[in-house]
């Protein structure tokens, strides 16, 4: 394990990189960790600009993470961008959470409600499903990209 937190962005929640693992109790790292929060940075370098521009245009930002799992990727980019604007004029900012499995959507539940994470919310429904529910039909969806993608993406965008 490195002791390093370097990688760790400023205003970021210690207490959310814990409660995912991604940090030890005594806030030291491990390699996997660090290539995970890694690749959510990556994602974040990429999405952050068309989120900007969709907040400005629109007042507020609704994302849907179809396939949720832990919702991991959820909470950081919660972190890193929609705490910031939940709440703010124009709307709140929202990221919706849809997942299959029960038991994840009750541990995100609970995990949003212990950080104060109130512009998170948990469904527990199919992607099929998630279209015709109450899910909001004007959103902004994040794709499950693996390392191929990501690398695939900064080749392009350094062309």
């Amino acid at each position: 394990m490195s002791s390093k937190t370097h990688e760790i962005r400023p205003n970021q929640s210690i207490e959310l990189l814990k409660e995912l693992h991604i940090l030890t109790r005594d806030g030291k790292m491990n390699q996997d960790s660090r290539r995970k929060l890694k690749q959510v940075y990556h994602l974040f370098q990429f999405i952050e600009p068309l989120l900007t521009d969709l907040k400005q245009q629109k007042g507020a930002v609704t994302l849907v993470d179809h396939g949720a799992g832990k919702s991991y990727l959820g909470f950081i980019l919660y972190d890193l961008f929609f705490k910031d604007f939940h709440g703010a004029a124009g709307g709140a900012s929202h990221i919706y959470g849809i997942e299959t499995r029960e038991e994840l959507v009750t541990r995100s539940e609970q995990l949003a409600a212990r950080l104060g994470f109130t512009g998170m919310s948990f469904l527990n429904l199919s992607v099929a499903e998630s279209i015709t529910s109450d899910c909001p039909s004007r959103t902004f969806t994040v794709p499950r990209v693996g390392r191929r993608t990501f690398t695939a993406l900064k080749r392009a965008r350094s062309s």
